[in-house]
């Protein structure tokens, strides 16, 4: 009866103490990915955007395998308006590398950026809603994921990140028209620049009929 009982206990400690650990091991990530979310998760969620507004973010790629592997960054457009997607623009740099720096429309996948075993990457991002956009663009709502998988000898991990944006709303005042307003400028800056020369050459010829 004693021997039955030692191999249970045998078998018992073996579960207890080596199952956890093949399980841990088996379900190592090939990278860890942390960085600068909006509050619910999303890597971008821009409201109200004007021509010109910007935002930045930040992904940490941490490689937690022993050996070097490579990862791929891709953007991908999902619903919403396409013709403000392919208006924004976005910057990627590691480093002092830049990436990609273009609008959404021209974007191609980045690919095979090598990760040393046990190393860490730095990717910034930089997207714009250009300044020189119109009123054609107001009110509309986008939404896309930038999604970056890795790859190692054994297997391909894919990580997403959304992205959500929205320009300012129509409220019955319209974007202001920047090409206009400098018109404008110019046309009345012109108008006091003709007035002053007549003023003031009204003023030399009544001086000299005086003389």
């Amino acid at each position: 009866m004693i021997k039955p009982k030692i191999f249970f206990s045998a078998t018992l400690l073996f579960f207890l103490l080596f199952v956890p650990i093949l399980q841990a091991t088996s379900n190592n990530n090939i990278i860890d990915l942390n960085g600068t979310f909006s509050e619910n998760g999303n890597l971008f969620d821009l409201e109200n955007l004007k021509p010109g507004d910007w935002a930045e973010r930040e992904i940490t790629v941490s490689n937690q395998t022993d050996n070097e592997i490579t990862y791929d960054i891709n953007v991908r457009y999902i619903d919403g308006s396409e013709m403000f997607y392919n208006q924004l623009s976005l910057e990627i740099t590691q480093g002092d590398e830049v990436l990609f720096h273009d609008k959404l429309s021209n974007f191609s996948l980045i690919n095979d950026l090598p990760l040393l075993a046990n190393s860490v990457d730095k990717i910034d991002l930089f997207l714009l809603f250009p300044p020189e956009s119109g009123n054609e663009y107001q009110g509309l709502t986008t939404n896309a994921e930038i999604i970056i998988t890795a790859y190692d000898d054994t297997k391909t991990e894919t990580s997403t990140f959304p992205i959500s944006t929205d320009s300012q709303s129509t409220d019955g005042s319209p974007l202001p028209s920047t090409a206009t307003v400098m018109f404008n400028i110019l046309l009345i800056g012109g108008a006091l620049l003709l007035a002053g020369s007549l003023i003031l050459l009204y003023l030399k010829r009544n001086k000299f009929a005086e003389e």
